[in-house]
């Protein structure tokens, strides 16, 4: 009868120890290396707000490249209607100069006046759809209008039958003349400090010797003499203006 044979020991040496303990440290220090580097790449796809131009429309800056971005599938009142500073004050609120991940999903990419069209997330808060909650922006530029579906599009729309619109200053309220010329901007006119004042119905200002617009609140709207002036932003743009990025 053939006898069971016990199997002999695994001996390990002092060297397989050595061995196993590079490997395992090497594969450490090659998962820090891979988070580190998602980290960056994370990091690098951030985009810094430089400018709320209004509650649908932003300027972007990363590593020297500025862009002007018009979000997805939303609209809000532009300059001179009413509800167009509260729809901008609300969406400074939300981005709270944070930095933003941008996130294409609409049929073009970018739009008639050259603004890249992008989703606007910050800190994983979709920018563009806490608006329509917040009854600052309604359900636009879809399918439904003839601009073609965009990924989030489901999401807007009930989003927007389901939020009331939010109230707005009275375009006629704490202006000097009791008037303000279908303007929407409330509070006396001319601003304090405006050197050169456009009508109140016309406010935003073209330089033709820079080509710029600017529009109230902005950092040199006071001191601008302008050789235009536009009702809104997209008048200037259609003139060959290009918006102010402070």
């Amino acid at each position: 009868m053939t006898g069971t044979r016990t199997p002999e020991p695994v001996v390990t040496t002092d060297s397989d120890a050595t061995r196993r303990a590079a490997e395992a440290k090497a594969e450490a220090e090659k998962a820090a290396r891979a988070k580190a580097a998602g980290d960056a790449n994370a990091a690098a796809a951030l985009w810094t707000v430089t400018k709320v131009v209004d509650g649908d429309t932003i300027w972007v800056s990363r590593a020297g490249d500025s862009r002007k971005i018009r979000f997805i599938g939303i609209d809000t009142p532009e300059t001179g209607q009413c509800g167009f500073t509260e729809a901008r004050n609300a969406l400074r609120g939300i981005l709270g100069g944070q930095r933003v991940t941008l996130t294409a999903g609409a049929r073009d990419d970018v739009d008639r006046y050259g603004r890249l069209l992008r989703y606007v997330d910050v800190n994983g808060v979709d920018a563009g759809l806490r608006l329509v909650k917040q009854g600052y922006a309604v359900a636009r530029y879809d399918s439904r209008d003839g601009y073609g579906s965009h990924t989030r599009e489901g999401a807007y729309v009930r989003a927007d039958a389901a939020s009331p619109k939010a109230a707005c200053a009275d375009p006629g309220a704490g202006t000097s003349s009791g008037s303000t010329g279908g303007s929407g901007l409330t509070g006396s006119w001319p601003l304090a400090g405006d050197r050169y004042p456009c009508p109140q119905s016309r406010p935003v200002k073209g330089n033709e010797s820079s080509m710029i617009a600017h529009e109230p609140g902005d950092r040199y709207y006071a001191v601008t003499k302008p050789e235009q002036c536009f009702a809104t932003m997209d008048d200037a743009e259609a003139a060959g203006f290009r918006p102010a990025k402070v």
